[in-house]
């Protein structure tokens, strides 16, 4: 460890020592290899896991393990909901250390009053059900209470001081959190998950018995991400570039995600509405703004001389992949744009949007809005960001009709 972040441990001890709770810190350290399980100072220190003086002893002898432990320690506190504590301990380092910021790909935009500062959730309740009269589309129904189940998966810390943290994705993450559970939503959050980690929370959500119960399910993921060697997507978990070197790093991609809810995987939300929102880079190319004037073409639309009459039989089954909308913030191979204080620009929208426009428009439309705000956005080099919708049978009107159940 160096000498800067041992005199941090030093200088924070005290204060820090009445904060911690033992029993949920230990398990990460030893999760994290900040101490093997076999350390010598394991017995000793469960005896009486309550007390200051161990609390102590365990803070100060992480300054003699190795050149990680500091970070390490951080990404502990973090995972054990100590977030107020790893806060003090990084505060005065980033000010004489500077090697916590923002990721470089982060721009501070400008020219728009929306991202001044961090959006306030307020949504407008419905006041009549949506779900019901169609005329060409259907309806989704959309009026269980909850309204549906929504998994929240944010990955701000990594495990690599040289990956830089996500900080302001706390915003979108409470963001996100109070705009589900104002529009009658139940949510479940998880932060900084490894690859592994990430599969299983998403396997076991997609097998929650409650899933019967609700009309449809958001899968909400916003962290590091990139294009792989086949150009699929890929979630990068908080272990990425240590693990990537070692065989038993668990890669995730976003159409494995996906995978985890098809009708045959997921027989609770066969044919309900399910929409997975990615918050993250697919590339490292950068979009930048065109001068351009306005062309139009005049064609007439041609009709196809080889109509063939087709038998449809009656359907017996449904399809595997079905009612999925994929939502991601950015195109194939292009990275994602979050303001450094306030958040991404994507999921600031979205929640904007949402929370205004949900009680009156469908799911769809409120995607298109979103991306025409999104095109106005430029960094201060002038690049911008295209978001994209992918629909997998998701061919009926989803309402979520915000706030409003039949008792109400």
């Amino acid at each position: 460890m160096n000498r800067k972040d041992r005199e941090q441990i030093d200088h924070c001890c005290e204060s820090i020592v009445s904060k911690i709770d033992l029993t949920k810190l230990l398990p990460k350290l030893l999760e994290n290899k900040v101490y093997n399980r076999d350390d010598v100072n394991i017995p000793r220190w469960s005896k009486n896991l309550g007390a200051q003086s161990t609390v102590k002893d365990v803070l100060l002898t992480i300054k003699t393990r190795g050149p990680n432990a500091f970070q390490n320690l951080i990404l502990s506190l973090r995972q054990s909901n100590h977030e107020d504590v790893a806060d003090i301990l990084e505060k005065q380092n980033n000010a004489s250390n500077n090697i916590k910021q923002e990721n470089p790909l982060d721009h501070h935009i400008f020219s728009d009053e929306f991202f001044s500062e961090p959006l306030i959730i307020e949504v407008c309740k419905a006041t009549k059900f949506l779900d019901c009269e169609y005329d060409l589309i259907e309806r989704y129904p959309m009026r269980s209470k909850p309204r549906g189940l929504v998994l929240i998966i944010t990955n701000i810390y990594y495990e690599l001081s040289y990956e830089k943290p996500r900080l302001s994705a706390k915003h979108d993450n409470n963001n996100l959190k109070k705009l589900f559970e104002e529009m009658g939503f139940t949510v479940v959050i998880y932060l900084n998950l490894t690859g592994q980690a990430m599969k299983d929370i998403i396997k076991e959500f997609s097998k929650r018995d409650d899933l019967n119960k609700v009309d449809s399910c958001f899968v909400i993921i916003t962290s590091h991400g990139m294009e792989d060697e086949e150009s699929n997507t890929e979630i990068q978990g908080i272990d990425y570039h240590i693990a990537s070197r070692q065989a038993n790093y668990e890669k995730v991609l976003c159409t494995e995600v996906c995978d985890y809810f098809t009708a045959e995987a997921c027989p609770q939300l066969a044919e309900k509405p399910k929409i997975f929102i990615f918050q993250l880079c697919r590339g490292k190319k950068k979009q930048n703004g065109v001068i351009h004037s306005r062309i139009t073409t005049d064609s007439c639309a041609m009709k196809s001389t080889n109509e063939t009459n087709i038998e449809i039989p009656r359907i017996q089954t449904i399809r595997n992949y079905s009612d999925m909308l994929i939502v991601q913030s950015t195109l194939p191979g292009y990275v994602s744009y979050r303001d450094s204080k306030t958040g991404s620009w994507f999921i600031q929208i979205l929640c904007k949007m949402f929370m205004k426009h949900a009680h009156k428009n469908h799911v769809q439309d409120l995607f298109n809005m979103i991306d025409a705000e999104l095109k106005n956005l430029r960094t201060t080099n002038h690049e911008c960001q295209t978001s994209s919708v992918q629909s997998l049978g998701f061919n009926k009107h989803c309402y979520l009709n915000p706030g409003l159940f039949m008792e109400s």
